[in-house]
C-alpha cells in the first residue's frame, strides 16, 4: 500500500479524535437539513439513509470552480473526466444511474446516449447546498435514481437587495465571470444569476496525434429563481435555467468541437392546510437538451432530448400520540420523454406514470423510521414495484445507529434503444436494469462540539446491467456487485479551523471476476480551512485515488493531488482569492488516454 494513502487518513483520525478537547460550542452538524432522503425536509440525523451534505460554508471555503470538484471529496463518490465529459459514480454504480436534481428539476441529459448528466457543465458559483444520497433510491425518485441522488440547491434571495459579482483569471487563458442580483421584500424573493467561463484548456488526448492542440472550453449560463407567498396557506415559486457549453477535442480536425444547450423550467404551487399539518405541492417541470458535434464547420451528429413532468405531493402530519409523531405521504407523477437523433425521421417517445406511498415515524426524537413503496407504469416496459426502508436510532447521547435497504430499477434510455452514430446502433430489445442495496453504520457525535465521525458498510447488487460492446448496448446475464466501507469525519475544531475528511474502501465485481471500470478500491481525502484573522483564511485539500482498471483493461496508476487556496477580505464588500490546483504538479489520468491539468494558478476578486 502506498505511504501516500496512510498519511491523510492518519492525519484525519488524529485531528478528529482530539477534537473534543478543543472544540468550541457551535451549531452542530446534526442540524443539517436534507430533502432527498424522504422528499420532505428532514434533519440528516432523522434519516437512516446514507446522505452527505456539503453546506454553504464548505462550498465557500473550497473555492471550487465546478460542482464536480466538490463531489470528488465525498466518500463513496468517484469522478472521472475525459475531455469535455465529467462523470460521477456513487458506490460503484454507473454514472447514468445517478439522478441529478437542481432546484427540484431533474436535469439528466436525455440527448446523451445513456441519459447521464455531464458535470463538466455545472458551475459552483451560485450553489447553496449539495446533498448526496447513496444507494438504490428508485422508490422515492424513480428510474434514474437506481444508484443514488445528487440534489443541488442554489442560493435564494434574502432580505434587501444583494448584488454580487466575481471575476477570476488563471492559466491556459482561463477567465470566469459571474453576476448575481438577488433580494427579498415582503412576501417575495428573487435571484438572477449569469455566468461565463472560457479557457484554452489543455490537449486532452494523451496519445500523439497530428492535430494535437489545446482543447478549449466555453460555458455561458443564466438562472432565475423567484417566489411569492400570496396568503398564509398559498405560495408559488419558479425556476428557470439555461446553459450553453462548447467543448473542443482532439482526434478529428483542429476545429472539432461539440456543443450542448440545455433549457429547464419548473413551476411549484404550495397549499398548506390545517396549520401546516397538511402540506401539498403541485409541480410542472420542463427540460430540453441538444447535443451537436462538428468536424470543422460541418455538423456530424445531433441529438435532442425533452421531458415534461407533472407531480403532486401531499404530506399529512398526524398529531403526536404517546410520543409518536407520524407522517403519511402520497405522490403521483406523470412524465413524457422524447428523443431524436440526426438519423431519425421521427422522435421516439416514452410515457410513464407512478404512484408513491410514503410513511415516516418519529418516536420521542430517539428512533426514526422512513418507508416508501412505489408502482411505476411505463408505455414501453413492464410495470414495476420498488421499495425503500431506513431507520435511525440514538443509543446514547452521542451515538447513532443507522441502516437502509432499497430496490431500484433503471429503464434503458431512448438513446441506448434508438440512437445511432457512425460507430454505434441502438438496441430496441433492451430491458430494465435492477438493483438491491443495503447499508448500515454507526455515527458518533462529540458532545458540545460541532463534530462527528461515521463508519458505514454498504452492499449493492445489480442485475441485467446494460453494457456497451460490439457497436451496440446489451443486457448482461451476470450479477454485478459493489461493497465496501465508508469513513466520514467532520469537525469544527475552533472558530478558526474546520476539517473534513473521508475514506472509501470498495470492491466491485462485474460477475465474471473483473473489477468495474474506473472504480478505485481505495480513495481518501482531507480538507482543512483555517481563518488566520477575520479577514484572511487559507484552505488545503489532499485527495488520494488508488489504482483502478479502465474499460480498455489498462491499469490506471494511483495518485495524490494537493490543492491550495486563500482568501483576503480587503474591504467590507471586496474579497481577493487565489488558488493553486495540483500544487505538486502530479501527472495522472482519470480516464485511460486522457490528460489532466498540470499545476495551475488562479486569482480572482469578488464584490458583494
Amino acid at each position: 500500500m502506498p505511504r501516500l494513502y496512510y498519511t491523510p487518513i492518519a492525519l484525519a483520525l488524529s485531528t478528529l479524535f482530539s477534537a473534543p478537547l478543543i472544540a468550541a460550542e457551535t451549531q452542530n452538524t446534526q442540524n443539517d437539513i436534507v430533502i432527498s432522503a424522504s422528499r420532505v425536509e428532514t434533519k440528516r440525523i432523522e434519516s437512516g439513509s446514507s446522505v452527505a451534505v456539503l453546506d454553504a460554508q464548505y462550498i465557500k471555503d473550497n473555492q471550487a470552480r465546478t460542482v464536480a470538484e466538490l463531489l470528488r471529496d465525498v466518500p463513496g463518490v468517484s469522478v472521472s473526466s475525459s475531455g469535455g465529459i465529467t462523470s460521477v459514480f456513487i458506490r460503484g454504480s454507473d454514472s447514468n444511474k445517478t439522478l441529478v436534481i437542481i432546484d427540484g428539476i431533474e436535469v439528466n441529459d436525455l440527448s446523451s446516449i445513456s441519459s447521464g448528466y455531464n458535470f463538466a457543465t455545472l458551475m459552483a458559483d451560485n450553489v447553496e447546498r449539495i446533498e448526496v444520497l447513496k444507494g438504490s433510491q428508485s422508490a422515492l425518485w424513480g428510474s434514474d435514481a437506481m444508484g443514488g441522488v445528487i440534489n443541488i440547491v442554489t442560493k435564494k434571495g434574502k432580505a434587501g437587495f444583494n448584488p454580487t459579482a466575481s471575476i477570476e483569471i488563471g492559466g491556459n487563458n482561463y477567465h470566469k465571470e459571474n453576476v448575481t442580483l438577488s433580494g427579498a421584500k415582503g412576501n417575495s424573493h428573487y435571484s438572477l444569476s449569469a455566468g461565463n467561463l472560457q479557457t484554452d484548456g489543455i490537449s486532452s488526448k494523451a496519445v500523439d496525434l497530428d492535430d494535437n492542440d489545446d482543447d478549449g472550453y466555453k460555458n455561458q449560463n443564466v438562472s432565475i429563481k423567484a417566489g411569492h407567498q400570496f396568503t398564509d396557506i398559498f405560495a408559488v415559486d419558479t425556476v428557470l435555467r439555461y446553459s450553453d457549453a462548447e467543448t473542443e477535442y482532439d482526434g478529428f480536425s483542429i476545429d472539432a468541437n461539440s456543443t450542448n444547450q440545455q433549457h429547464q423550467a419548473k413551476l411549484n404551487t404550495h397549499l398548506n392546510l390545517l396549520d401546516n399539518q397538511w402540506k401539498n405541492r403541485l409541480s410542472v417541470a420542463f427540460s430540453d437538451s441538444e447535443n451537436e458535434t462538428f468536424s470543422g464547420s460541418t455538423s456530424t451528429s445531433e441529438y435532442k432530448g425533452q421531458k415534461v413532468k407533472t407531480d403532486l405531493q401531499s404530506d399529512y402530519y398526524l398529531n403526536t400520540i404517546n410520543g409518536y409523531t407520524q407522517r403519511i405521504s402520497f405522490i403521483a407523477e406523470h412524465e413524457n420523454e422524447k428523443y431524436q437523433s440526426w438519423s431519425m425521421d421521427e422522435k421516439q417517445r416514452i410515457e410513464a406514470s407512478a404512484v408513491v406511498l410514503g410513511y415516516g415515524v418519529d418516536w420521542q426524537k430517539t428512533i426514526f423510521v422512513n418507508a416508501a413503496l412505489r408502482s411505476d407504469f411505463n408505455s414501453k416496459f413492464d410495470d414495476t414495484n420498488t421499495y425503500h426502508l431506513d431507520i435511525s436510532a440514538w443509543v446514547s447521547d452521542g451515538t447513532r445507529l443507522h441502516a437502509s435497504h432499497g430496490t431500484g430499477v433503471k429503464n434503458p434510455s431512448l438513446g441506448q434503444m434508438y440512437g445511432e452514430t457512425s460507430y454505434y446502433s441502438g438496441n430496441a430489445d433492451l430491458t430494465p436494469e435492477e438493483s438491491r442495496s443495503w447499508d448500515a453504520g454507526v455515527e458518533y457525535n462529540f458532545v458540545n462540539a460541532d463534530a462527528y465521525i461515521d463508519l458505514t458498510y454498504f452492499d449493492s447488487l445489480y442485475t441485467d446491467m446494460i453494457t456497451y460492446g460490439s457497436n451496440t448496448y446489451s443486457n448482461l446475464d451476470n450479477e454485478a456487485t459493489s461493497r465496501g466501507v465508508e469513513f466520514t469525519g467532520q469537525v469544527k475544531v475552533s472558530n478558526k479551523l474546520r476539517v473534513n475528511t473521508g475514506y472509501t474502501f470498495m470492491e466491485t465485481d462485474d460477475g465474471e471476476g473483473n473489477e468495474l471500470a474506473r472504480r478505485a478500491k481505495h480513495a481518501a481525502s482531507i480538507n482543512a480551512n483555517y481563518k488566520y484573522t477575520s479577514n484572511l483564511s487559507a484552505n488545503i485539500g489532499v485527495r488520494y485515488t488508488g489504482t483502478r482498471i479502465d474499460s480498455d483493461d489498462s491499469t490506471l496508476d494511483n495518485y495524490t493531488v494537493v490543492n491550495l487556496g486563500a482568501a483576503y477580505q480587503v474591504q467590507e464588500h471586496i474579497t481577493i482569492n487565489a488558488r493553486l490546483e495540483n500544487a505538486l504538479d502530479k501527472d495522472y489520468q482519470e480516464v485511460s488516454g486522457y490528460n489532466t491539468a498540470e499545476r495551475t494558478a488562479y486569482v480572482g476578486v469578488s464584490f458583494q
